[in-house]
């Protein structure tokens, strides 16, 4: 009885030791609608559009960008501390900007075709 007992404890005893601990739950994110604009030094003209995002407490980023035409593109990344990296799109369509967000402003670049290098900031749209 005795034997039964400590390999039953000593069961415990490693499931305990081996079991994950519980993730808390992520809580509410911050929303934040942002105008940007995107465009490159090297070329003519520019991109506008809005931002929609979601920051999760974790930095875990979701959200969508529309162009001023209209087209959607589904938004993810990551922000920790004031440094922030979103891809835009997916596939061969899509765009990862890296840079800062500070006080609800985003200034990051990215890299495109060649040479160039795609800038993409935005400020809080007026609510």
């Amino acid at each position: 009885m005795k034997t039964r007992a400590l390999a039953t404890l000593s069961v415990l005893a490693l499931t305990a030791a081996f079991a994950q601990p519980a993730l808390p739950a992520p809580g509410p994110a911050t929303s934040y609608i942002l105008n940007t604009r995107e465009w490159d030094a090297s070329s003519a003209g520019e991109y506008d559009g809005r931002l929609r995002l979601s920051i999760y407490p974790d930095g875990t980023i979701s959200g969508n960008f529309m162009t001023t035409e209209g087209q959607l593109a589904s938004v993810s990344g990551g922000l920790t501390g004031t440094k922030i990296w979103l891809q835009i799109g997916n596939g061969a369509r899509g765009h990862i900007f890296t840079g800062t967000f500070v006080d609800g402003k985003l200034e990051t670049t990215g890299s495109g075709a060649g040479l160039h290098v795609w800038n993409f900031e935005g400020k809080p749209a007026p609510r």
